[in-house]
């Protein structure tokens, strides 16, 4: 482990995240670096005890041995990496191990890797899963890949990060491949059970009373037991995460089944419906306006028989 620990990233998962690192790293004597593009999310994070670096990811990486990146597209990914600001660019950079808890494919995971790999630098590809609630309360799954000793530098703090580790293997790509199937499964349960409820509520049942039946048989999912009773039934669409990060996955999970030459037509179909999601909802609403959709086609509300 090393004294200096760098993280990029502090949006509504990364955000969370480092506040739980801050006060680990109190009591573990180490210090949490952080870089934002973002004064305010820089700020929040000074506030629970992490150091701001407003210079940028370069700076992270010339002082600090491991880094992590939680960041919200391919292309982000890469130029923090390895961009001329990037956390690989110093001569002479303390960085060994960077870890990369974004969602971004295995194709961009792979080119990182290569980059990295050039200038001495292990690359651990370790998606995480839980959402914004599991990152405020360290309930995520983490899904690690990479050389066994990055991994090894990098697991007391992914074991700060979630609250359980699984070690896919050594290659770059094997994340990417565990959190988009992870993915495709909670977003397409998400837009079925929209459908489902719509069907049930038109014909007069109270959508509330339908999750109770659901999750007590064999159609619990996700959506059913924690997203649609918190965040649709209430009215709040208020999960955390927005319908342009849910079209990302979507279309990353495809790209990732080409990549493998394997049909996906059900998923093709969950990523039309959230490309409509997004163009009707807007890409910064919360996820579970996916249920908005439907509420227009059906004219009925997926709420609670009570609910505002």
């Amino acid at each position: 482990m090393t004294d200096s620990i760098g993280f990029i990233g502090l949006g509504s998962m990364g955000g969370p995240i480092v506040a739980r690192l801050a006060a680990w790293a109190r009591g573990a004597g180490r210090r949490i670096l952080v870089h934002d593009v973002r004064a305010d999310a820089m700020a929040q994070a000074a506030a629970a005890g992490a150091e701001p670096v407003a210079s940028g990811p370069r700076e992270l990486g010339a002082r600090c041995p491991l880094v992590l990146a939680c960041l919200p597209a391919p292309a982000i990914s890469e130029a923090v990496a390895l961009g001329e600001d990037g956390v690989a660019a110093a001569p002479g950079a303390a960085l060994r191990s960077y870890v990369e808890l974004s969602t971004i494919g295995g194709e961009a995971m792979r080119r990182i890797a290569a980059g990295l790999a050039s200038r001495g630098v292990d690359l651990v590809d370790s998606p995480i899963s839980g959402g914004a609630i599991g990152a405020q309360t360290g309930v995520l799954a983490v899904m690690a890949a990479g050389p066994p000793q990055a991994v090894a530098m990098a697991r007391p703090v992914l074991e700060v990060v979630g609250n359980r580790v699984f070690v896919l293997g050594e290659a770059p790509g094997l994340g990417q491949a565990m959190k988009l199937a992870n993915n495709l499964l909670s977003l397409a349960g998400m837009v079925l059970t929209a459908e489902a409820l719509s069907l049930g509520a038109k014909a007069g049942l109270d959508p509330a009373l339908m999750c109770e039946v659901i999750n007590a048989g064999t159609g619990r999912n996700s959506s059913t037991d924690s997203k649609y009773p918190r965040a649709v039934l209430t009215g709040r669409f208020d999960v955390g995460s927005t319908n342009r990060i849910a079209h990302k996955d979507m279309a990353l999970a495809m790209a990732e089944f080409a990549a493998q030459g394997v049909p996906a037509p059900l998923t093709g179909l969950a990523r039309e419906i959230w490309a409509m999601t997004e163009a009707a909802q807007g890409p910064q609403s919360d996820m579970t306006t996916v249920a908005r959709l439907y509420e227009g086609w059906t004219g009925v509300p997926l709420r609670a028989r009570g609910a505002g």
